[in-house]
């Protein structure tokens, strides 16, 4: 449920965003398409009548996400800087007597509107785009909570796999990170692990899952074992890429065993990802 409002109320807060910005495009289309006019009229007309409501509006469901995303409220990141700008619009409008005095209101409000929907791009790329059809693949997985941050170390993962004999080949290997679906290509020549590529994932947030994927792999592959130590703030993503490392191996299999895979803590605080 958490996840829902938290991609939920992301939404809302994109198409409120586009609302509030588009009476400006609308006031100039007049200008260019004459067929169009009255349509465009009426939509900036309603658009205007209601843009101060959807400002407040907007600011809410912004407060809403961030209350249920995988960061705290006022940690400094492309979502929070998008919500003060949307809050100093507001009261850019609030004071506009008083910044009538220096070139007018206007002028700033459509400055802070552009740097709003520069941020609100940047801050849409960097944690990726997620549709209805991963809210549903999230919650049959049983996706809980998203993680808050913490500095916290993490501990080792599973045993080494010594005394297991492998065959030469490339297998493919899947499971769960701090999202499902995060799958490798493993690849095994003279019973070692030469190649470790992650091919598809959903996790979010690079700039935590990106540590664990650029560490993770190599460390597994110099160690040749899958006791490795999961990357500080990317507990989820490193533990993900274990277990489906150890999956991919599981079919490589002649003899011996592999070590069980590791369980995802139940309780996502004081995890990143």
């Amino acid at each position: 449920m958490n996840l829902l409002l938290n991609f939920g109320f992301a939404w809302i807060s994109v198409i409120l965003a586009v609302l509030l910005s588009i009476i400006y495009i609308l006031r100039k289309s007049t200008n260019k398409f004459n067929y169009l006019v009255s349509i465009i009229k009426t939509a900036n007309q309603k658009l205007r009548k209601y843009h101060k409501y959807l400002g407040v509006l907007l600011v809410f469901t912004g407060l809403v996400h961030g209350l249920f995303s995988s960061q705290p409220v006022l940690t400094i990141n492309f979502g929070t800087i998008g919500w003060i700008i949307s809050i100093l619009l507001g009261l850019n409008w609030m004071f506009r007597k008083y910044f009538n005095k220096y070139r007018g209101w206007i002028y700033y409000h459509r400055g802070l509107t552009v740097c709003f929907i520069l941020v609100l791009v940047i801050h849409i790329v960097d944690v990726g785009i997620q549709g209805p059809e991963f809210l549903i693949g999230a919650q049959e997985a049983n996706v809980v909570e998203p993680a808050i941050i913490s500095e916290e170390t993490v501990s080792t993962f599973n045993k080494q796999f010594a005394g297991t004999e492998l065959k030469d080949g490339v297998y493919e290997g899947e499971a769960n990170g701090f999202r499902p679906g995060l799958t490798v290509s493993v690849t095994v020549k003279g019973n070692k692990i030469t190649s470790i590529e992650i091919t598809n994932h959903n996790e979010v947030n690079s700039r935590y899952y990106q540590k664990a994927m650029d560490a993770v792999p190599q460390e597994i592959i110099d160690s040749q074992s899958l006791e490795v130590d999961a990357v500080s703030g990317a507990t989820f993503t490193s533990t993900g890429i274990v277990n489906a490392v150890n999956d991919a191996l599981s079919k490589a299999v002649i003899s011996g065993e592999l070590p069980e895979k590791q369980q995802l803590p139940e309780n996502r605080k004081g995890h990143r990802r």
